[in-house]
């Protein structure tokens, strides 16, 4: 009867959440998220290090410095980021059903990555993952909205700024997005969107008497740069499990989508493309890039938010309440 009443009220059969809904769940471990890092990393944080690159210093010494307005704008952030990311899952049609669900789900799926030691250095990770792949959602229909694409690219070449362990992510989505759109307008607006924080920053640093040339070189040097330390401090037994379940509901989702691929808009599967080849892309780095961090956590955990949509509406209401429910313990004992 229990059971019942919350899958008539939609509580659990997540695929039927009205925005409300969506909002309310993602209100709630947004909260929580801040007041955890506020307890747990508040009065002494511990920083956990890693390959550095160059906008990392000042976003770890922000966390020290401001131990009280630190979880306040994380809990922000973290609205902005989901909200920013689920949005354009909605407007672009990326499932065969119109769904709130992303709202709820990239509330529960961030949750278990971001509270950790570095939380500022996380979350502004998720900004920026949110922002570019938000953006870059709208830029596969007939229509190309060309602020979207550029400022897109921009969000995806502030990466290498931000932690040296999305560089390729930085690069590889940009390459494929051209390889798509294959027209010669929007190839350059692309690579000058990718090239402009790179190029701000190497010019910043020269008009203060530093070189061009080897600031450059230090951004992608940062890529060769080990962090397994910072990985494995981070990677904790409840957190890998986290982990395994966001990529085993990844591989159930991408079963699903196989089956339904057909139907979509020709905008909808170029999405889905992009959206697997970054899944893919994130897996192997975090495999086998020195360079591996955190980040990477974060930021497929954000891409699996934009596709496990299609799998709640493709599973029965019993199968998807079940799904959730694993889903939504594996990320509260990430952070035990």
């Amino acid at each position: 009867m229990i059971y019942s009443y919350l899958c008539k009220t939609m509580i659990l059969d997540v695929s039927r959440h009205k925005f409300s809904e969506g909002l309310v769940t993602l209100l709630l471990f947004a909260v929580v998220a801040s007041v955890a890092v506020a307890l747990l990393y508040g009065d002494s944080p511990e920083i956990l290090g890693g390959a550095q690159a160059p906008l990392q210093p000042f976003i770890k010494q922000f966390q020290v410095n401001h131990p009280v307005l630190a979880p306040i704008l994380f809990g922000l952030i973290y609205l902005y980021a989901v909200l920013r990311l689920s949005r354009a899952t909605v407007r672009v049609d990326l499932y065969t059903l119109g769904t709130m669900a992303g709202v709820a789900l990239g509330g529960v799926a961030l949750f278990g990555a971001v509270v950790a030691a570095d939380y500022v250095m996380l979350i502004v990770v998720a900004l920026v993952v949110a922002e570019a792949f938000g953006r870059l959602l709208y830029c596969f229909g007939h229509n190309v909205r060309l602020h979207y694409l550029f400022s897109a690219m921009l969000a995806f070449g502030v990466m290498p700024l931000v932690d040296g362990a999305l560089i390729p992510l930085a690069l590889v989505v940009p390459m494929l997005t051209i390889a798509i759109r294959s027209t010669v307008r929007e190839s350059v607006l692309v690579l000058l969107g990718l090239a402009t924080p790179t190029f701000i920053y190497c010019y910043v640093v020269w008009l203060l008497n530093g070189d061009f040339g080897q600031a450059f070189l230090t951004i992608w040097n940062n890529f060769a740069l080990s962090s397994h330390f910072s990985l494995a401090a981070y990677l904790t037994l409840p957190r890998l499990f986290y982990l395994g379940v966001l990529v085993f509901l990844y591989l159930a989702t991408a079963m699903a989508w196989y089956s339904v691929s057909l139907p979509l808009m020709s905008g909808a599967r170029f999405v889905w493309y992009v959206l697997h080849v970054s899944m893919l892309l994130l897996i192997a780095s975090i495999l086998l890039l020195p360079t591996a961090s955190a980040s990477l956590i974060v930021a497929l955990s954000m891409v699996v938010t934009t596709m496990l949509p299609l799998l709640f509406l493709q599973t029965s209401t019993l199968q998807g309440v079940l799904a959730y429910a694993v889903f939504v313990v594996a990320t509260v004992v990430a952070v035990v």
